[in-house]
Formats: C-alpha cells, structure tokens, sequence
C-alpha cells in the first residue's frame, strides 16, 4: 500500500492545525504515588525565610567543579495535518512534526552548540489498522525522509477514546512529544559527566544520565504542583530576583528521590506574583554521594541568576536562561519551514 495508505483511508487535509498542548509538559499522576515531602531538610518549618544568593562567590566554572557549562533543550514543532478514517470508521488524526535535542557548552564565555539531533516525524495511533499496511506505510515515509510514530495505546485499550476525536489527538501529539525527550536524552547522554542543566523535569530525561553519578540538574519553568506549606508559599510570593526557597527533598516510592528549591530570577515590574521563579531539580542521591553541603545549592542558584535570560522581548524571559534560549533557536534555525514541510507531506500522500 506504501504512501497510498492515507489516501485509501480517505486521508482528508487540515489547514492550521494545532498547537501542541502546555499540559504535556505536566507531570504524569504516577508521580503522586507515594509521595512525601520533607520540607525541614535545610531548615526547619518554623524557619522558613528567603536565602539571598546574589553575593554568592566561587560559582564560576573555572572555580567550581560543579558549575554546569551544558545546556540542553529540545524542540517539536508541528500539527496535526491530517485525518483518515480506521477501518471501523473512527477519525483518526496525523500529526507531522519536527522534533529535535541539542546540547549547548559555554566555553572562554561563549555559548557554542556541541551536538544536535532533529527529525521529521509522523505520529499516528498506528495500530488501529493492519500491521502490514501500517509497515508499508512506514517504509514510503522513510524513503521520503520522515519516520513513522505509532503512538501509544491507551492502559485501558481504545474502547474508551474511539469515539473522542481529540483524545486520539492527544495520543499523537504527546507521541512527537516524547520523541523529542528521547533526542534531549541523547544530548545529554554525549557527555552525562559535565556539569549540566536540562530544561525540564529529570524524570522526563532520566534515560540519559545515571542519577548517582551524574551532575544534571533540571530548571522547570512551569508548575503544576505545589510542593510547599503555606508558610513556604507565602514567601514565594515574596522572593526578589536573587533569593531561593530552603531546598526540600520530594520522597517518590516508585522513582528517585528529588532534592529541589524555588528560585526567583526576575522581578521585572508588571509579572503576577506567581511568575519570575523557577524550581531547580537534584537527583538526591547524588547530592549525598558527593557529601554536599548547602552551598551547593547556593552556587547553582547563583549560575542560574547569572545565565538568567536578559531579552525582553522574548516572550518568556521572565523564567528562561539566556543559554537554554540560544539552544532554542540554534535548534530553529536547522528546521525547515513548517509550509513547505506540510505540503511536501501533502505530495507525496496525494491527498
């Protein structure tokens, strides 16, 4: 059937498609599992109080073993382009997308991208339809340059999400989207020894560093849980650019250990009370192997206030870091227009 394959299921195009989704980027429910958070690791409730950094001394690479020199971030850039129909009738929708990771090293001061690695993807629920047909169509789209996704099946099977158009949806945007974490995770796996930091949860790219030896930390800009009591977030209400949270260690059942703090890196007039900050992650066992004292976290919090992302007009300045911004638009300036990559994808399927 080869590239027929969208056509003979009454491929149908879609002009402006989707973006992908914020919640994504969320932490799935298994993280709640077992979950405790010992919030009296380096102070105690009663002493909760914002931790001044900005005066912070020998956090420099040249003066700390510890402090990252690589940055990585990821990329997917798509929608969904298409709808066929399964042989049951259900509309089932393609995403086509690019998707990439790309590790960035200061060095002597400059921020030079190390590695890189893009693909153009095609995502689909795949097993929705004949094993043989769905392989033929998989080899058509590598020999035209893109390679074929099959997403995830649901725990509880399709039965629940054939009649909801954009359930099945999700599946295909969240499938590009793990392939991009599969690609920062090769990033980071290069050279998991150098001091590192991840845009993003450690959970989310734990395939590429072995937690206990590794120095990768995670900066996270968005947050969808509340890990504090409400002494902890009053007084992130109140941090000023330059202070952290005392660090707290987020205990899992199921996963490692997460040693983590809050950090105000901006307070620009005009951001909600809620934004400026991000959270920093720590494999906690690693933190102990290396028989780390507070300062560690002291340090770090002060190379990410340094690195902190000075460019007003990017949209989200506020709670970026100017190298994991150049990483951003290192890995843009090697994907192609989106236009033309859709209607090549339009061509070679005929629809």
């Amino acid at each position: 059937m080869g590239l027929d394959f969208v056509k003979n299921y009454g491929g149908i195009r879609l002009e402006g498609g989707s973006p992908l989704p914020d919640q994504f980027n969320a932490p799935s429910n298994d993280e709640e599992e077992g979950r405790q958070i010992q919030l009296d690791i380096e102070r105690g409730l009663a002493h909760w109080s914002a931790i001044d950094i900005t005066n912070v001394s020998g956090w420099r690479a040249g003066e700390w073993q510890y402090s990252p020199i690589r940055f990585i971030d990821g990329k997917d850039i798509g929608q969904i382009i298409a709808w066929i129909r399964s042989p049951e009738g259900y509309p089932v929708p393609i995403r086509l997308a690019q998707v990439g990771g790309v590790a960035m090293r200061i060095i002597d001061g400059n921020i030079r991208r190390e590695f890189f690695q893009t693909e153009k993807v095609v995502a689909m629920p795949a097993d929705l339809f004949p094993a043989d047909e769905v392989e033929s169509f998989a080899l058509a789209l590598q020999e035209n340059g893109f390679r074929l996704l099959p997403a995830a099946q649901p725990k509880n099977g399709y039965q629940e999400i054939l009649m909801n158009y954009e359930g099945l949806r999700g599946l295909a945007d969240q499938r590009t989207r793990f392939e991009m974490l599969n690609l920062e995770e090769a990033a980071i796996a290069q050279d998991a020894g150098t001091p590192s930091i991840v845009d993003g949860a450690l959970d989310m790219h734990a395939g590429g560093f072995d937690k206990d030896t590794c120095p990768v930390f995670g900066v996270i800009k968005r947050h969808y849980r509340n890990y504090l009591h409400t002494t902890g977030q009053l007084l992130l209400y109140d941090l000023l650019a330059g202070e952290r949270t005392p660090a707290f260690v987020i205990a899992r059942t199921a996963r490692p250990a997460l040693l983590s703090w809050y950090l105000k890196i901006n307070n620009d007039a005009g951001i909600t009370p809620d934004s400026g900050y991000v959270r920093v992650e720590v494999a906690y066992d690693w933190f102990m192997n290396q028989h780390m004292d507070w300062d560690f976290a002291d340090r770090l919090s002060k190379v990410l206030f340094e690195y902190r992302c000075r460019q007003k007009s990017y949209s989200r300045a506020a709670v970026s870091l100017h190298p994991i911004v150049r990483a951003e638009e290192s890995l843009g300036s090697v994907f192609h227009p989106e236009s033309s990559l859709y209607q090549r994808f339009y061509r070679v399927t005929d629809i």
